[in-house]
């Protein structure tokens, strides 16, 4: 159905998140000895320093209006490994920084929830646009944990890639690198093929069990 409001909205979403995940990139990388980020004004909350045109704005409004793959980027957070300790370690971590920071986001939804369901009764006995803003609120937290399920899928340019070569040894990290060059082309065959062939896209429904599963653990966490 084509809806340019839901479709703003579900983009503006996806930037919000997007620019917490940038933020974890960049504040680790400084935590760890790179300042790199932090000197090109990418360790910022500001959405404005992480946007792609295409990648952040473009891509995602399209696939949102017009149903298909809900696909994007933003600008990448620099490093440079030679400022690290144990660049192959410390690269790890700050790929992992990215999804970590869209789970954290996730449990601070769900506690949000829950204290304006406790303290207000929200949105139970809530009125209409109450009941509205937690529908928001937990799409946000879906479409949080999603984002940090597909990054952690093991192909570059994903952090999974990052964090996967982090934890092989020595050898085996080494040959895992020279796959990188075969990473986006997979990557887009995964993404777009399906809907070429018109058939379910099977990394997209994977990636869905995974989000759903890791979204109810952490409602249970927090309660709800």
């Amino acid at each position: 159905m084509f809806n340019p409001y839901l479709a703003i909205l579900r983009v503006t979403q996806f930037i919000i998140l997007l620019t917490f995940h940038e933020w974890g990139h960049a504040k680790s990388a400084n935590m760890l000895g790179d300042p790199t980020a932090r000197d090109q004004g990418r360790m910022s909350l500001n959405p404005a320093v992480h946007i792609d045109a295409i990648g952040t704005l473009l891509l995602p409004l399209l696939g949102t209006l017009f149903g298909g793959a809900f696909f994007g980027w933003a600008k990448p957070v620099p490093v440079n490994p030679y400022n690290l300790k144990n660049p192959k370690r410390d690269m790890m971590l700050i790929a992992a920084a990215g999804p970590f920071m869209n789970i954290v986001l996730t449990f601070a939804i769900f506690l949000s929830i829950r204290l304006l369901n406790e303290f207000l009764g929200f949105p139970v006995s809530g009125s209409a646009i109450q009941r509205e803003i937690f529908r928001q609120l937990s799409m946000s937290a879906l479409i949080s944990v999603f984002l940090a399920a597909f990054n952690m899928l093991p192909l570059f340019p994903l952090d999974g890639f990052s964090v996967v070569q982090g934890l092989l040894p020595g050898r085996a990290a080494h040959q895992f690198a020279k796959l990188s060059p075969y990473g986006m082309p997979i990557l887009m065959c995964l993404i777009f093929v399906p809907g070429l062939l018109g058939i379910p896209n099977p990394v997209f429904g994977f990636l869905g069990i995974v989000s759903y599963a890791v979204l109810n653990l952490i409602r249970s966490i927090v309660g709800l």
